[in-house]
C-alpha cells in the first residue's frame, strides 16, 4: 500500500513520525515536508527520508497513492493542495489532530467553505480528544495510538536525571495567539509575561530555590527583561528549546506550570508535580489533568499540588491492520 505523509507543525508531525517508523516495514511511504520544518527535523531525529515539496499535483501523480495521512496546526497550511488533490482523485485523505485545542480552527474554520480542508476521517489519540471531535462533527473520528508519547514516556522513565528545587516554568506564546486569533493581545486577560509575575509575585509558596523559563521557539529571552529586573532576589535562568532536552528539564524539576502546552500533560505522565495555570475565567482548561491541578489563581497553594502526581496513559486506539482497513476506499 502507498501512503503518502504531509506535515509541517511539531505536534501532528511527531504523531505521524512515529508512527511511521512503528509500521515503517509494511507499506509503501512517501514523506513531503518543508526542510527547515518541524516535520523536516523530526524526519532527520526518527531518520525517515522526506521529499521536499514542489508542485503537490505532480508528486501525487507520479505517486498514485492509496491514502494520504495529512499534519494539522496553525503555521503553514502546506498540506491543503494534497487534500484538495485526493479527494478529487477519490483517495482517502486522514486529518491528524493532536492537543485538544482549535480542532475546527486547523482546518480554516469559521471562513466560509473551511469544510473543503477536512479529512475523509479525523485520527485523535485518546478519550477527550475523540470527545471533542464527535461533539464538533469532524469527519469520521478514529482512535488510534500516540506512539510518539508511548515512545518517550518509555524511554524517559529510564533515565536516571536527580530532581532538583527547580520552579519550571512552560511559556507559551499567548499574546500572539490572542493577537492573530482575535485582534488582541489580551483578548483573555493575561498574558504569559502577566502569568510570569503572578508566578514571581508568589514565588516562596512553590517552595523551590530557583526557576527557569523554558521560552517557546517563537519567543526572545529579551522580553522577559523588563520584568526579571523586578525580581532581581529571585535565581532565574532562560533556557531556548535547542539549549536543553525537554525532558531531562522535566525529570529535574521540582515544580512544572504551565498554561496548557503539551509538555504539561507530557510532565503529568512522567509523575512530575504540575500546575496548569490560567489567570482567567474567559479560557477553559484543555489537557486532561485533575481539576485540583487547574488553577485560576495562585494564592494558598497547598502541599498537595507540589507532590509528584501520576497520570496513566490508559491502552488507546485500534491497531494498524485495522486502520488501514478501515479507511481504505472500496473500489
Amino acid at each position: 500500500m502507498k501512503i503518502v505523509v504531509v506535515s509541517h507543525d511539531a505536534g501532528s508531525s511527531e504523531i505521524l513520525c512515529a508512527l511511521i517508523r512503528e509500521y515503517f516495514d509494511l507499506c509503501s511511504w512517501h514523506i513531503f515536508a518543508l526542510p527547515q520544518s518541524p516535520m523536516g527535523r523530526a524526519c532527520e531525529r526518527y531518520n525517515l527520508p522526506f521529499t521536499p515539496i514542489g508542485d503537490p499535483e505532480q508528486q501525487l501523480r507520479d505517486i498514485q497513492p492509496d491514502l494520504l495521512l495529512f499534519g494539522t496546526g496553525w503555521q503553514e497550511k502546506i498540506e491543503r493542495p494534497f487534500v484538495r488533490f485526493c479527494k478529487e482523485h477519490a483517495i482517502a485523505t486522514v486529518a491528524f489532530l493532536d492537543h485538544w485545542s482549535n480542532y475546527r480552527e486547523r482546518f480554516g474554520f469559521p471562513d466560509e467553505g473551511w469544510e473543503e480542508n477536512l479529512g475523509d476521517f479525523t485520527a485523535v489519540h485518546d478519550e477527550r480528544g475523540y470527545s471533542l471531535a464527535l461533539s464538533m462533527d469532524l469527519p469520521n473520528p478514529l482512535k488510534l495510538p500516540n506512539h510518539y508519547l508511548i515512545r518517550l514516556i518509555e524511554e524517559a522513565v529510564q533515565r536516571k536525571v536527580e530532581v532538583g528545587k527547580t520552579l519550571l516554568f512552560l511559556s507559551e506564546p499567548t499574546d500572539s495567539v490572542a493577537q492573530k486569533t482575535y485582534g488582541d493581545p489580551l483578548y483573555w486577560g493575561f498574558t504569559q509575561y502577566t502569568a510570569l509575575e503572578d508566578i514571581l509575585e508568589h514565588f516562596e509558596d512553590f517552595q523551590c530555590e530557583d526557576l527557569i523559563i523554558r521560552l517557546h521557539p517563537s519567543e526572545k529571552s529579551s522580553n522577559y527583561d523588563a520584568i526579571l529586573e523586578r525580581y532581581s532576589n529571585i535565581l532565574v535562568q532562560i533556557h531556548d528549546i535547542h539549549s536543553v532536552d525537554l525532558i531531562d528539564e522535566l525529570l529535574y524539576a521540582k515544580v512544572i506550570i504551565g498554561f496548557d502546552t503539551m509538555a504539561l500533560y507530557i510532565a503529568a505522565l512522567l509523575g512530575k508535580s504540575v500546575i496548569s495555570y490560567l489567570p482567567t475565567k474567559a479560557r477553559e482548561f484543555l489537557l486532561p489533568l485533575p481539576k485540583n491541578r487547574q488553577l485560576n489563581h495562585l494564592s494558598n497553594l497547598s502541599n498537595e499540588l507540589l507532590l509528584g502526581y501520576s497520570l496513566h496513559m490508559d491502552k488507546f486506539g485500534m491497531d494498524f491492520a485495522t486502520f488501514i482497513n478501515t479507511v481504505k476506499k472500496v473500489d
